[in-house]
């Protein structure tokens, strides 16, 4: 039997995995598994989210979401990852994304809002402007700092 074009469809899956960042006697960076680490004030955890489309078709409008765990502070201008992809932040769990997260302040003079500081993120997302290709992967990355 031949399969029909509605059997076509793309198959994602996504893997998180953390590691910390060390460095060896020669400077080199080392990647120690979160689960076989004691984590320590100060570290910094490297998170990677490998996205793969198993499937016959693109996936089209890919959004890869990364939490900041409780606890840690997202590190400034460590998030990479496709080609055309554009990386938004979040304040507020989700809720709201921006390039530049706004908050509001209260000054003497009255409310203001300013530029979110990074370690008030709570998320961060990766608007792909590219269809992720059939039986191919990708990989996006964010570093984070433990409190």
């Amino acid at each position: 039997m031949f399969g029909t074009a509605a059997d076509a469809r793309p198959l994602v899956s996504l893997a998180l995995h953390g590691a910390v960042v060390g460095h060896d006697a020669r400077g080199a960076e080392t990647l120690t598994p979160v689960e076989h680490a004691a984590l320590r004030p100060g570290e910094l955890v490297r998170y990677d989210i490998r996205v793969a489309n198993a499937g016959a078709d693109p996936a089209q409008r890919l959004v890869p979401i990364g939490r900041i765990p409780a606890g840690t502070a997202y590190k400034a201008g460590s998030a990479s990852g496709g080609a055309q992809t554009r990386v938004e932040f979040s304040t507020d769990n989700g809720k709201t994304w921006a390039e530049k997260p706004l908050v509001r302040v209260q000054t003497p003079s009255g409310s203001v809002e300013k530029v979110a500081s990074p370690g008030s993120y709570t998320a961060l997302r990766w608007v792909c402007a590219r269809a992720l290709a059939p039986r191919t992967s990708a990989t996006y990355h964010y570093d984070v700092k433990i409190k």
